[in-house]
C-alpha cells in the first residue's frame, strides 16, 4: 500500500483548496454568530460538534503537517522564522490598520474625538498584530450589532498557531525530541490533557482550554509528517474512528478521535490520485484572507444594514470576503511569500 512520504512530493497536493475549504466552514459557523449572536447555534452539527470547530482543528492539523516538513527542508531556524513573519504579518498588519483607520470610524457609536483619543483604538493594531488580546475592537465598533464590540472571532487562533510554531522550531532543533515516539508521546499527552480540561475544568482559563486541544491536532499533524514513510495513504481508519467519534457524541474525548478522522480525510484528500485528479495546486492561496477578513466584512455589511438575515448575510457577505481575501493574496501576501523566497536565493548566492 502506498505510504503518505511517496505522494507528498513539493507543492504538487491539494492542500490549498483544502485550507479554502475549511476557512469556508469556519465562515459558515461566523454567518449565524454575526446574524445571531454569539450564543447562537450553527444550524449543522456532527454530533454537537460544530464545522467551525472542527475546521480549526483541521487547520491546525494542516498546519502540523506542513511546518514539520518546512522544518526538515530549511534546517535553519533564521529562515524559518523569516517565513513564517512574511507568511503572516503583512496581511496582518494591513488588516490592523484598516480595524483602527477604515472600518473603526464608519463602525464606532462614539464621536470622531473620543473614537481617535481612546487608548483601546490604538492599542487594538499591537494586540493584533503581537498576536495578544483581540476581543473587541477599537472603541464603540459594532455596539448595535448581535455580536456587539466585536470586531473579529478568527483572530484569537493566531496566537495559538504562533506558540505551535515556536515549540516545533524548539523540538526540530533540540533534535534529540524531533522522533516518532517523542512527538507521538507528546500528541497523545496533549490529547489527554485537552479531554480532561474540557471534562474536568471547562472554567479553566482559555489558554489552556484551546492551547492543549489546538496543540493536540497541531501534534497530530506533526507525528504524520515524521511518521509518513511508515502511515498507509488510506480511508480504511475510518472504519473504526468514524464509528467511534460519533458514538462519543459530545464527550470531551470525541474531540481526539474527530482529529483522526480529519486527519485521514484532509492528508487523503490531499495527496491521493494525484496522476488521476488535478491537484490545484497552482491555484490562489485565499484562504488565510478569507480567514482573517471575513467576521469584520459581515459585522460592516449587517452594521450598515445591508443584510437582516444570515442568508442575506452570507449571499452579500461571501463574495465581497473572497475579492477582499483575493486583493489581499494577490497584493500583500503574494508579494511577500516571493520577498522571502528572493531573500533566501539572493543569501544562497
Amino acid at each position: 500500500m502506498i505510504r503518505i512520504g511517496e505522494t507528498f512530493q513539493g507543492r504538487d497536493n491539494r492542500f490549498t483548496p483544502i485550507r479554502v475549504v475549511l476557512a469556508s466552514l469556519v465562515i459558515l459557523e461566523h454567518v449565524f454568530v454575526v446574524a445571531m449572536g454569539t450564543g447562537s447555534q450553527s444550524l449543522v452539527s456532527l454530533q454537537g460538534w460544530s464545522p467551525g470547530y472542527l475546521a480549526v482543528n483541521g487547520f491546525f492539523i494542516l498546519s502540523g503537517f506542513l511546518i514539520a516538513g518546512s522544518l526538515e527542508r530549511r534546517r535553519n531556524l533564521f529562515r524559518f522564522v523569516v517565513a513564517r513573519a512574511l507568511r503572516l504579518w503583512p496581511a496582518l498588519i494591513v488588516l490592523a490598520l484598516a480595524a483602527v483607520l477604515i472600518i473603526g470610524p464608519v463602525a464606532t457609536g462614539l464621536s470622531p474625538a473620543a473614537y481617535w483619543q481612546s487608548a483601546q483604538t490604538w492599542l487594538f493594531i499591537p494586540n493584533i498584530v503581537f498576536f495578544a488580546d483581540t476581543s473587541g475592537g477599537p472603541a464603540g465598533v459594532f455596539t448595535g450589532n448581535p455580536a456587539p464590540g466585536e470586531f473579529s472571532a478568527s483572530l484569537w487562533t493566531l496566537r495559538y498557531e504562533v506558540l505551535a510554531y515556536a515549540a516545533a522550531a524548539l523540538l526540530f532543533f533540540t533534535r534529540a525530541l524531533w522522533r516518532p515516539l517523542t512527538i507521538s508521546l507528546l500528541w497523545l499527552g496533549m490529547s489527554a490533557l485537552a479531554a480532561y480540561l474540557a471534562l474536568r475544568h471547562p472554567e479553566a482559563p482559555a489558554v489552556f482550554i484551546e492551547g492543549s486541544r489546538l496543540a493536540a491536532a497541531f501534534l497530530l499533524g506533526a507525528a504524520a509528517y515524521i511518521m509518513r514513510d511508515r502511515i498507509p495513504l488510506t480511508l480504511i481508519p475510518l472504519v473504526v474512528v468514524l464509528p467511534m467519534a460519533w458514538l462519543l457524541g459530545e464527550h470531551p474525548a470525541a474531540s481526539v478521535v474527530w482529529n483522526l478522522v480529519l486527519a485521514t480525510l484532509i492528508l487523503w484528500a490531499g495527496l491521493a490520485w494525484r496522476d488521476q485528479v488535478p491537484t490545484g495546486s497552482g491555484l490562489p492561496d485565499w484562504s488565510y484572507g478569507l480567514y482573517i477578513w471575513h467576521y469584520p466584512l459581515f459585522q460592516l455589511i449587517w452594521h450598515w444594514g445591508w443584510a437582516t438575515s444570515p442568508l442575506q448575510l452570507a449571499m452579500i457577505g461571501v463574495p465581497i470576503s473572497t475579492a477582499v481575501a483575493a486583493l489581499s493574496w494577490h497584493f500583500v501576501e503574494k508579494p511577500a511569500l516571493r520577498l522571502s523566497g528572493r531573500l533566501f536565493r539572493s543569501g544562497a548566492g
